[in-house]
């Protein structure tokens, strides 16, 4: 008997009904099959069910027959939870399959099979399977050392920390398009003899040759990498792949083995797969029964890897001859948002649908995602737009906004779940101390966030000076610390270059650090130049003594380090009198608990592999795995749009979406939305990446192929086709990417969005234009779609409006669903100069802001009690006048604690005698003798009691 996808249904959930997409993708016959699911369409669920009706309608399968592949460890968990939980429940009412479904099946990683592959056949091309594996941080902590001792500087332009960064990025991409060492160097030898038709007469071209020189530089380091890993019997996860590749192509026997073991195979998140991964498993389940699911719309990984054509070559890598109808299929249906939270997301995704301009020759899309149409019974959904002129009003739009969704309770009277995904994270202290001071509990996720706090800041920076003097910028911010005028910070700079010159150097070569260290004489200055003054001085000598001493401590435990830095400086007293911490206390508790976890995955690390860590974290957007814990349900998230995928709330603010910020391009100035997206150089000058040309996947690339005829020099012919022509279609392949993260963004939320931005910044004071996917979720949903110089409405005149929520009547009201859309007019030049004035960022030095504000009030309040406590006043009736508050009464309680503990107890004891041989006793301690006369106690004879009298 053959059960259908809705009988199957009933069983085990009769609550629920599949759709027509569900069935045909259940009910899929035994061959290659893509899935393109749309976000929130219920692709688990439907695997799931596909996996219950290949049981159930195949005899020759059992649950351990089935694979499951995912990226992430929880995913896997997940999957393989849900998986046996319906297997049980069909179990138990198929009574005549209970005996063949006795069993689990197998959900891991991508990375976790391959491991399993080269532990269990490594031996058949000569790999140890006793290997142990190498961590993110075990590999960081390897290259540093060889970096660190490398004869030759590999790139004058870098920290040694950006070197290893870059060279392990490099490493990563050589192993992710299946190159060997010795391949890459043959192709990137090849390549810069190719180049050479493009001259070296301008810097376009010198920088192009350039950043393959040092490419081909960086292969000393990577040979030696991958040499040590070989001798320490490591592998790290680029290997794993490879290996496993390898095997799976070399060793017949295995791959007809794993073929047998897994009868059928679910390939999750395959859009983010690599070529390498691509490789392995499409050599090793070719015409297999392998179901990939993916939306090319969510693929956001290509910055680490993820190949730019899985999808769309799947059946071409999977299946031999041409594909058949029905072996692609959609899931649309959006079980998770809104109506017009879909309708905004849905227009963002649109030119994502075409083939990109530079793909020349290709018709149409293999793996098209869907358009996502709304569940049955769906909300209307609330979409709000704000892009007010000033930084803090889009501030204070986001707290009004998630108050609001907070305020209103599910309907089983649980809170509302927000988060705010911003595309930057140098954005997340302004928006956390906004959300804290609003009184509204937030949480940070991330290491990311984490190296975001300003007390991590201020550890960081010491650590950092502590290993290498010439990090000045970390200097600098410490210096900016401890608040000196600028003229105090000009007279400092000047004595830097006095002592440069005194030790021989240029100018120019001034280390910040040796005038911290050895500051010069209150009242000193340079020719015509401002004096430092005596207060300077002294604050510099006691930052200068502190980084001192926490150079000392270099050579000792990472941890220790971390924990001998705070207490130096004196960050955690800091953090303990700021009354707005914003939770510094427990930053520095997890910056601690990191730099543990770094030191337990690589025992005796050093401090500079930590810091390449650490600056890693920086540059990824989905940061590094670090012990952060379980997100706090009752609090505000704040984090990355990279790390937000996957994830669902409530609401969703998507902060910063300005043109610049996201999309993110390195364009100086501000794009309008309905321009052409800016160029990007991408590959051409950064020596970390593989060129485009040598990589596996440089079909779905734009095409480089210079033109240098028709110019002066063939230097100049190809800054022409550079400029012209290449670096467009690269700005153009790069805008995809941040609009697949603009469709991930504006597809986390269940029922409340606000899409927000603004004029000006709080980093600098440049007109930043709307984001384009802002004005295209305006169009959709309002049918409005402003010049910049009219705005939807008049001049905001009250910056009151956006904290309030009054803006909202001011606003353009929607043609589908509920909100608001209010985008202020461009502000002229007058308004951005009252605006730069306001910002207390522009002034030197830094007005003091709420925490310093408070702190002076209370510090004046006890100078004032200090004065009335001299004139003989009584403390308990001076205090008593405050009120009967929590703290006065702590404070009460303290004092009666000092007064009790400062009272010499008196003890009286009467005797009619005491011996003459006590007397030298009571005269040496009084308390001790007392103690002895109330509890005589055996003691020790003397030596000179046996010389008798």
């Amino acid at each position: 008997m053959t059960l259908g996808a809705t009988q199957i249904q009933a069983i085990v959930d009769a609550t629920k009904t599949p759709t027509a997409e569900q069935v045909r993708v259940i009910e899929a016959p035994r061959r290659p099959l893509l899935v393109v699911a749309g976000a929130g369409s219920g692709k688990t669920e439907t695997m799931s069910m596909r996996v219950l009706w290949l049981l159930a309608n195949h005899p020759d399968l059992t649950p351990a027959s089935i694979l499951g592949l995912t990226f992430t460890r929880k995913a896997a968990g997940g999957l393989g939870d849900r998986l046996r939980e319906r297997i049980r429940l069909l179990s138990r009412e198929l009574p005549q399959m209970r005996e063949r479904l006795d069993e689990d099946p197998v959900t891991l990683t991508y990375n976790s099979f391959a491991e399993r592959i080269v532990s269990e056949h490594g031996m058949r091309i000569g790999i140890d399977p006793d290997f142990s594996m190498l961590s993110e941080a075990g590999a960081l902590d390897m290259m540093t050392q060889i970096v660190e001792a490398w004869p030759t500087d590999l790139d004058d332009d870098l920290s040694p920390a950006g070197v290893v960064g870059r060279i392990l990025h490099l490493a990563g991409e050589i192993a992710e398009h299946g190159y060997t060492v010795e391949g890459a160097r043959q192709a990137l030898e090849g390549f810069g003899r190719e180049l050479e038709i493009v001259g070296d007469s301008n810097k376009a071209a010198r920088d192009l040759h350039q950043a393959n020189q040092r490419r081909i530089a960086f292969l000393g380091p990577i040979e030696a990498y991958q040499k040590r890993k070989r001798e320490m019997g490591l592998l790290d996860f680029s290997d794993q792949l490879v290996l496993a590749t390898r095997i799976v192509r070399e060793v017949p026997s295995v791959r007809a083995a794993l073929r047998e073991e897994f009868r059928a195979v679910l390939l999750d998140e395959f859009q983010d797969t690599s070529v390498i991964q691509m490789e392995l498993l499409s050599t090793l389940f070719g015409d297999h029964a392998v179901t990939a699911v993916g939306d090319p719309n969510q693929a956001i990984y290509g910055w680490r890897g993820a190949s730019a054509s899985s999808l769309e070559t799947f059946l071409e890598r999977f299946q031999t001859g041409a594909p058949e109808e029905g072996q692609t299929l959609t899931l649309s249906t959006a079980w998770r948002n809104d109506v017009s939270i879909l309708e905004a997301a849905n227009r963002v995704a649109e030119p994502l649908r075409e083939v990109a301009s530079y793909q020349e020759g290709k018709e149409q899309l293999n793996a098209q995602s869907p358009v996502l149409v709304p569940r049955p019974g769906a909300g209307r959904g609330v979409v709000e737009i704000a892009y007010p002129a000033a930084y803090e009003d889009a501030l204070a739009a986001t707290v009004d906004f998630v108050r609001r969704v907070r305020s209103r309770s599910r309907k089983d009277g649980s809170r509302r779940s927000v988060a705010v995904l911003s595309r930057r994270r140098k954005d997340f202290p302004l928006i956390d101390a906004a959300l804290r001071e609003a009184g509204i509990p937030t949480e940070i996720v991330g290491l990311g966030g984490l190296l975001d706090q300003p007390a991590v800041q201020d550890v960081r920076a010491a650590l950092e000076l502590g290993y290498d003097v010439a990090a000045s910028p970390w200097l600098a911010r410490l210096l900016a610390g401890i608040d000196l005028g600028a003229a105090d910070l000009m007279a400092l700079g000047d004595w830097a270059r006095v002592l440069a010159r005194r030790e021989g150097a240029s100018s120019h070569q001034a280390v910040l650090l040796d005038a911290v260290d050895e500051p010069p004489a209150p009242g000193w200055a340079a020719k015509g130049r401002p004096a430092i003054s005596e207060e300077a001085v002294r604050r510099v000598r006691l930052l200068g003594e502190r980084l001192r001493q926490v150079r000392e401590g270099v050579g000792r435990s990472i941890t220790e380090q971390v924990e001998r830095a705070i207490l130096i400086m004196g960050t955690l007293d800091d953090v303990i009198a700021d009354p707005l911490s914003m939770g510094g206390r427990a930053a520095l508790d997890e910056f601690i608990a990191v730099a543990a976890a770094y030191e337990k995955e690589t025992p005796g690390a050093s401090l500079g592999s930590f810091l390449a860590y650490l600056r890693m974290a920086d540059e990824r957007e989905d940061g590094l795995d670090a012990p952060l814990g379980e997100p706090d349900p009752k609090a505000v998230q704040i984090l990355t749009v990279h790390g937000s995928k996957g994830l669902e709330w409530d609401g969703v603010v998507v902060f910063g979406l300005c043109d610049g910020v996201f999309p993110s391009h390195s364009k100086k100035t501000s794009v309008e939305w309905t321009k052409d997206v800016p160029p990007a150089n991408a590959w051409l000058t950064d020596s970390g990446a593989l060129p485009h040309p040598l990589r596996g996947d440089h079909r779905d690339l734009p095409p480089f192929v210079p033109v240098v005829e028709g110019s002066r020099t063939a230097s100049a012919g190809y800054d022409k086709w550079a400029t012209k022509v290449y670096k467009p279609s690269v700005g153009v392949y790069a805008e995809r990417e941040e609009r697949r993260l603009a469709y991930v963004a504006m597809t986390r939320a269940r029922s409340a969005q606000l899409l927000v931005g603004s004029w000006t910044s709080d980093f600098n004071r440049k007109v930043a234009h709307p984001s384009r996917y802002l004005m295209e979720a305006s169009a959709q949903l309002f049918g409005h779609a402003p010049q910049p110089a009219e705005g939807t409405a008049g001049a905001v005149e009250d910056r009151g409006v956006w904290g309030s929520g009054a803006w909202r009547d001011l606003g353009v009201e929607p043609t589908v669903g509920e909100g608001a859309c209010l985008i202020a007019p461009i502000p002229g030049e007058e308004e951005r100069e009252a605006l730069s004035v306001s910002a207390p960022s522009e002034t030197f030095p830094p007005a003091p802001g709420p925490s310093r504000q408070r702190v002076a009030a209370a510090a004046a309040s006890v100078r004032a009690q200090i004065r009335e406590l001299a004139q003989d006043r009584d403390v308990f009736e001076a205090l008593a006048e405050l009120g009967d508050d929590p703290a006065v009464r702590d404070t009460i309680a303290l004092i009666e604690e000092d007064r009790l503990g400062r009272e010499a107890p008196v003890v009286d004891l009467w005797a009619e005698r005491v011996p003459a041989t006590s007397v030298s006793s009571l005269l040496q301690d009084a308390g001790e003798f007392a103690r002895d006369m109330r509890r005589p106690m055996p003691v020790k004879p003397s030596s000179f009691s046996a010389l008798g009298t």
